[in-house]
């Protein structure tokens, strides 16, 4: 595993066992792969870039109950919309804190799309330049990362 994906993997266990109690695991390529939800944030400072978080519904219902200690049924939409704009922002300033605790980044508000039941996310995996991408699971719900970022 190249350094960056290590980086990436830690941020996401480090943000996702402390904020939701949530313990993933790293996951090889899957096939057709496709997500419910995304969540980007983008930055600049030192290096540029953006993050896309892409989440199952099923994952980011877990999220909110674990982080509010909701039940089921007090799980709404507005929530794991929240709770997925909060993870990414978490996971996205560990990752560069990582990277170079010296500078200072600017991240940007995040954003949510929620997809059309008939329209789901694709989780693409092919390597592109400046590009690391990461899957994840708990119990048969996934999180998908994708990490673009270069110098300016």
């Amino acid at each position: 595993m190249d350094q960056m994906k290590k980086v990436i993997a830690t941020s996401i266990f480090e943000v996702f066992e402390k904020m939701f109690f949530i313990f993933l695991e790293p996951v090889e390529k899957k096939n057709d792969l496709t997500f419910d939800m995304e969540t980007e944030i983008k930055f600049t400072g030192s290096a540029e870039g953006c993050m896309k978080m892409f989440f199952s519904d099923g994952l980011a219902s877990l999220m909110a109950r674990n982080m509010l200690s909701l039940d089921d049924e007090e799980v709404t939409d507005a929530l794991k919309a929240d709770c997925s704009r909060e993870a990414i922002n978490m996971v996205c300033g560990n990752l560069l804190r990582t990277c170079d605790s010296r500078i200072i980044f600017n991240l940007s508000i995040p954003t949510f799309q929620k997809n059309h039941p008939s329209d789901p996310f694709p989780f693409q995996q092919k390597a592109q330049l400046n590009s690391w991408q990461s899957l994840f699971d708990v119990d048969g719900e996934s999180l998908g990362v994708l990490l673009q970022m270069q110098r300016p």
